[in-house]
């Protein structure tokens, strides 16, 4: 018996964390950080956001890892394949609870990436940074370069978990809409 079978509420809860999460990364990437980044000094917004985001990601990581497994334990999938040959055997026609599974299952890898990660090693460079502007001297090109390359692969996991939660969303659309959600 699946474990879905054990818990009734799943449904309910995959609603719930994925508009949690939803809501929280298109808020957090395309609101607060934006307006942050405009209207505070830049000692400020750095400061906030080194204390904002280790929990961002945190939060992040634990929902779309819950969001992995409720979209595998609520699809309909063939499951006695794995997930990729059920995307790649069906070329004409993809599966796409697998891809649901896959998609989240991304977004997984990429909050956890950013948490354990790029999110730590993006801190260092810029407490190292930080040195240097206290210091009143100019930061070395190369301190700036690996902040500004670690922020980007930050800001673009973030974007993929952000267009993975979307996506989930219309998956859950389509399931309510189609025969229903069993």
């Amino acid at each position: 018996m699946p474990l879905a079978d054990y818990l009734p509420g799943l449904h309910g809860a995959h609603v719930v964390v994925l508009g949690t999460v939803t809501g929280m990364v298109l808020h957090t990437t395309f609101v607060a950080s934006i307006l942050q980044h405009r209207h505070l000094p830049k000692q400020m917004f750095s400061s906030l956001q080194s204390v904002q985001f280790p929990p961002y990601f945190a939060l992040a990581s634990a929902s779309t890892l819950f969001l992995t497994y409720s979209t595998y334990s609520l699809s309909h999938f063939n499951k006695s394949e794995s997930v990729l040959d059920s995307i790649f055997k069906n070329s004409n026609k993809t599966d796409s609870d697998a891809v649901a599974i896959a998609v989240m299952a991304l977004a997984a890898t990429a909050s956890v990436a950013n948490m354990l990660v790029v999110g730590p090693a993006t801190g260092r460079v810029k407490r190292e940074r930080e040195l240097f502007e206290k210091a009143g001297g100019s930061v070395p090109i190369g301190i700036r370069a690996r902040f500004g390359r670690l922020h980007a692969v930050s800001a673009l996991l973030n974007l993929g978990v952000a267009l993975a939660v979307v996506s989930n969303c219309f998956w859950v659309g389509n399931k309510w809409g189609s025969a229903g959600w069993r």
